[in-house]
């Protein structure tokens, strides 16, 4: 038994449409747990509808959460998502710390896996610095207060060796450096020179990661691992 994880920041499939976004998924192999960043539920830009939804079911996926940051004139929301062949449980949503930039959140589940009950959090870190490591900081701790393994997946903004990755991952193995091959930045399509997405794991053993290069729905590729218990 394995479990696969992975993280995309979809820009709101407004770069193709969300039927592309999700088949780019599909092309690398369906996860079990799928974290999308710039997602919306009818929100003003992309596709009006629930977009995590959508995807989740276009992929065979049962489960889909959407955590909303951002609220439009007529009610759209704008946020990040978790989809989940498992059903997802003891659900939390936590705004992060914002300075200047837009609202961020935090959103939290127990997901069932092939390997188990995995806390997940999901985040899409600011674009300014001295924000972005206050929100990290709040990340790095619910991942140590998690019981039992544990999955960070994200767009932190930042790239290998900053204080805000250092932050966020805390004790946890970063599964592209354990077990990643390929190039390993994530953004952009157009130009890659910067890897800013992330998964991490505690409690897990990764046995493969990599960027799905063949993946060109958005302005990121996906990142996706695999993991064993440890």
């Amino acid at each position: 038994m394995s479990l696969k994880a992975m993280t995309y920041n979809i820009r709101l499939g407004v770069e193709s449409s969300l039927d592309a976004v999700a088949d780019a998924v599909a092309a690398v192999g369906t996860p079990d747990l799928l974290a999308l960043q710039e997602v919306g539920d009818r929100w003003n830009m992309g596709q009006r509808v629930d977009q995590a939804r959508h995807i989740a079911d276009r992929l065979g996926l049962a489960h889909a959460v959407f955590a909303g940051a951002l609220t439009d004139a007529e009610g759209g929301r704008y946020g990040i998502a978790l989809c989940s062949r498992g059903s997802l449980s003891a659900v939390e949503i936590e705004p992060l710390p914002p300075i200047e930039d837009e609202q961020r959140v935090m959103l939290t589940a127990v997901a069932a896996t092939p390997l188990g009950p995995v806390t997940v959090i999901g985040t899409h870190l600011s674009i300014r610095a001295d924000e972005r490591l206050r929100q990290a900081r709040v990340i790095g701790a619910a991942a140590a207060a998690a019981a039992g393994p544990v999955l960070v997946l994200g767009d932190l903004n930042d790239q290998p060796g900053t204080p805000t990755v250092g932050a966020a991952r805390g004790g946890l193995t970063d599964a592209f450096d354990a077990a990643g091959s390929g190039p390993p930045e994530t953004f952009s399509v157009i130009d890659p020179h910067r890897r800013i997405d992330y998964i991490f794991a505690g409690g897990l053993a990764p046995t493969a990661a990599g960027v799905a290069r063949s993946a060109r729905a958005s302005d990121h590729f996906p990142l996706w691992a695999t993991f064993d218990r440890r």
